[in-house]
């Protein structure tokens, strides 16, 4: 059993963490397993997809385009603003809100702070985004959607928003079950989920895996969206341990979290491309 980091010393949980993630790199540091079907061809129109890679690659359908009912995942495009702009007490809210998808919330922040998502539209240059008075009726694209994902990934001020995703709630705050699209490819390590009012006409989900962003709209049901983007994609993203996987994520995602834990000298020795497992990862973070 890996002792709590929040049970022992600055000193000695600094040499343990390091410990930890150094016994993980024989496996975790072998090439990402991955592969990616390019360009993405036979998804029906109802869908768009976009994976996009730290290194500029991407691959889309050729909707991707279009500026579709942005649904919850609009609040990824608030809850950014706020973590950067917001006063302390409503920043302390944006885990929760993205983890939950809690609709109350971001209607409080968006009432709040009404230039948050336009300024975020702005910042980020999302052509095919758009604030219509209300988080709820933004609209955008799934290219615009990874497009920020990718941006903000390394973005330690970002991180309550991506652990949010990393930690989704199996049920959201309203009941609905949050486990499809673009969260059930392999080696996805966080998601955030989108659907409409009405759970039928419209869902949506962007996700991270190691290497990659993906996110994916469709015009029907959450099991539609699951099967278009499993249909279209084959990602592979597990480190092999023995005869076993487990799923990682890319050190590059998870860099500016370790800081402080892992000692800068061993932290320092390790390319951004080499995979740490999940269950390694959740010994180290502090627990929430």
């Amino acid at each position: 059993m890996i002792p709590s980091m929040q049970t022992l010393g600055p000193r000695r949980s600094s040499r343990i963490a390091s410990l930890v993630l150094a016994a993980a790199l024989p496996f975790a540091a072998a090439p990402m397993a991955q592969a990616l079907e390019v360009p993405i061809n036979g998804v029906p129109d109802r869908t768009q997809i976009t994976v996009d890679t730290p290194i500029g690659v991407r691959a889309a359908t050729p909707n991707a385009d279009q500026s579709r009912p942005a649904l919850s995942l609009s609040k990824l495009y608030l809850g950014y603003w706020v973590l950067h702009h917001g006063a302390a007490e409503d920043k302390a809210k944006v885990e929760t809100m993205i983890r939950f998808s809690d609709d109350r919330i971001a209607t409080e922040l968006d009432r709040k702070y009404p230039q948050a998502i336009p300024e975020v539209i702005a910042q980020f240059g999302l052509g095919q985004t758009h604030y219509n008075g209300f988080w709820g009726n933004t609209t955008t694209s799934t290219n615009d959607m990874a497009r920020f994902l990718q941006a903000i990934a390394l973005d330690p001020v970002a991180w309550p928003l991506i652990n949010g995703m990393r930690t989704a709630a199996p049920v959201a705050a309203d009941g609905y079950r949050q486990d499809y699209g673009t969260a059930t490819l392999p080696g996805i390590w966080a998601t955030k989920f989108g659907w409409s009012d009405d759970r039928q006409s419209v869902h949506a989900s962007a996700s991270f895996g190691p290497g990659f962003v993906v996110a994916a709209n469709t015009f029907g049901p959450a099991a539609q969206l699951t099967q278009d983007v499993q249909q279209a994609l084959s990602v592979q993203a597990l480190v092999g341990q023995g005869s076993s996987t487990v799923p990682a994520v890319p050190l590059w995602s998870v860099r500016e979290q370790l800081r402080g834990i892992v000692d800068p000298s061993v932290l320092s020795t390790l390319a951004d491309s080499v995979l740490v497992p999940l269950p390694v990862l959740d010994a180290l973070l502090p627990p929430k």
